[in-house]
C-alpha cells in the first residue's frame, strides 16, 4: 500500500506504525480511512479557527466576515486537494451559507442594543435578493482563476479604502427613494454573491455617507441586510453546483458542510464579542489595521 500524503504527518506515522504491527485485511481498511478521517478533521478544525476570528470582524464591522473565510477556505480546499476548477465557486458558496449563522447572531446582538434600523434595512432587502441571485450565477460562468484574481483586487481596494478612511461623520438620516435603495442593493448584493462577503464592506458605507446613520447602527443595520442576501447567494451556489462532478462526495452543491460547520461554530462563538467590542471602543485604529491585513493576503492572492 502507497503511504499516505507525506503533507499530514499524522497520516504517515499512522502508516508506518500499522505497517509494523500486522498485515492483516482490516487492517489495511483501517489504513485507507484513517487518511480521509484526518483530512476532514484537519478541515474542520481549521475552519473552526477561521470562524472564531470572522465571528469577531463580523460583529465589530458588520462584513459578515467572508473576506476573512474565502481565502482561508481557499488555503485549506488547496490542502485537501480539492479540484482547482471549482475550489474558488466552493469557496464562495460555502462562504455565504456561513454568512447566514453569522449575520443572524450579530443582528440579534445588536437588535439588542437598538442598533439596527429595520426600516431601512427592509428598503435594501428587495434589490440585495435580486442582487445576490445574479452574482452567484454570474460566479459559477466565470472561471475559478479568474475569480481569484478579482477578489485579490477587491481584497486590495477594501484594504486601502480602510487604511485611508477614518470613521465617517454622520448627518440626519435621510430616507433615500425606494427605486434608489433597490438600485444600490442590487450592486450590493450581486457583489457579496460573487465574492462570498456578507455585504458589509458595501452597505455599512452606503448606510453612513447615503442614509445618514451612525457608525454602530450601519453596522448593526448591515448585518440584518446580509442575511436574506446569504441565503439568496447560497440558494443560487447550491443550484448551480448540483450536478457538478468534480465536487467531493459530501458537497451540497457549491456548499461544503464539513467546512460550513466549522466555521458556522466558531463565529456563533465569538460574534456576541465583536459586537461588544464595537460598542465599547473606537474602531478607527482596528480598522486600519484590519485593512493592512485585507492588503497583504489580496498581494497574496494575486502572486499565488
Amino acid at each position: 500500500m502507497n503511504p499516505p500524503d507525506p503533507l499530514f504527518s499524522f497520516n504517515n506515522w499512522i502508516f508506518i506504525l500499522g505497517s509494523g504491527i500486522t498485515k492483516r485485511p482490516l487492517n489495511n481498511l483501517l489504513h485507507m480511512a484513517l487518511p480521509s478521517l484526518s483530512l476532514s478533521l484537519s478541515l474542520f478544525f481549521g475552519s473552526l479557527l477561521c470562524g472564531l476570528i470572522a465571528g469577531i470582524i463580523a460583529g465589530m464591522f458588520g462584513v459578515g466576515g467572508g473576506i476573512i473565510v474565502v481565502p482561508v477556505l481557499l488555503l485549506l480546499f488547496h490542502l485537501n486537494e480539492i479540484h482547482p476548477d471549482i475550489i474558488m465557486q466552493l469557496a464562495v458558496g460555502t462562504s455565504l451559507a456561513t454568512i447566514i449563522i453569522t449575520n443572524l447572531s450579530a443582528t440579534w446582538n445588536h437588535h439588542r442594543r437598538q442598533s439596527v434600523q429595520w426600516h431601512t434595512a427592509g428598503h435594501y432587502t428587495p434589490g440585495c435578493l435580486l442582487g445576490a441571485w445574479l452574482g452567484s450565477k454570474l460566479a459559477t460562468l466565470m472561471s475559478g482563476s479568474l475569480l481569484i484574481l478579482l477578489f485579490g483586487l477587491f481584497e486590495i481596494y477594501v484594504g486601502l479604502k480602510m487604511i485611508r478612511s477614518s470613521t465617517p461623520t454622520t448627518t440626519t438620516p435621510t430616507p433615500l427613494p425606494k427605486w434608489l435603495t433597490s438600485t444600490i442593493g442590487i450592486g450590493i448584493g450581486g457583489l457579496s454573491a460573487l465574492f462570498g462577503i456578507g455585504g458589509g464592506t458595501l452597505s455599512v458605507p452606503a448606510l453612513t455617507l447615503l442614509s445618514g446613520l451612525p457608525m454602530t447602527r450601519a453596522v448593526g443595520t448591515s448585518s440584518a441586510i446580509g442575511i436574506p442576501l446569504a441565503v439568496a447567494g447560497t440558494l443560487g451556489f447550491i443550484q448551480a453546483g448540483w450536478q457538478v462532478n468534480t465536487l467531493p462526495p459530501d458537497a451540497v452543491g457549491f456548499v461544503l458542510p464539513t467546512a460550513f460547520f466549522g466555521i458556522a461554530t466558531g463565529s456563533l462563538l465569538t460574534t456576541p464579542l465583536g459586537v461588544r467590542l464595537a460598542h465599547a471602543m473606537d474602531p478607527a485604529k482596528l480598522k486600519k489595521g484590519f485593512g493592512f491585513f485585507l492588503l497583504i493576503v489580496g498581494i497574496k492572492l494575486l502572486l499565488k
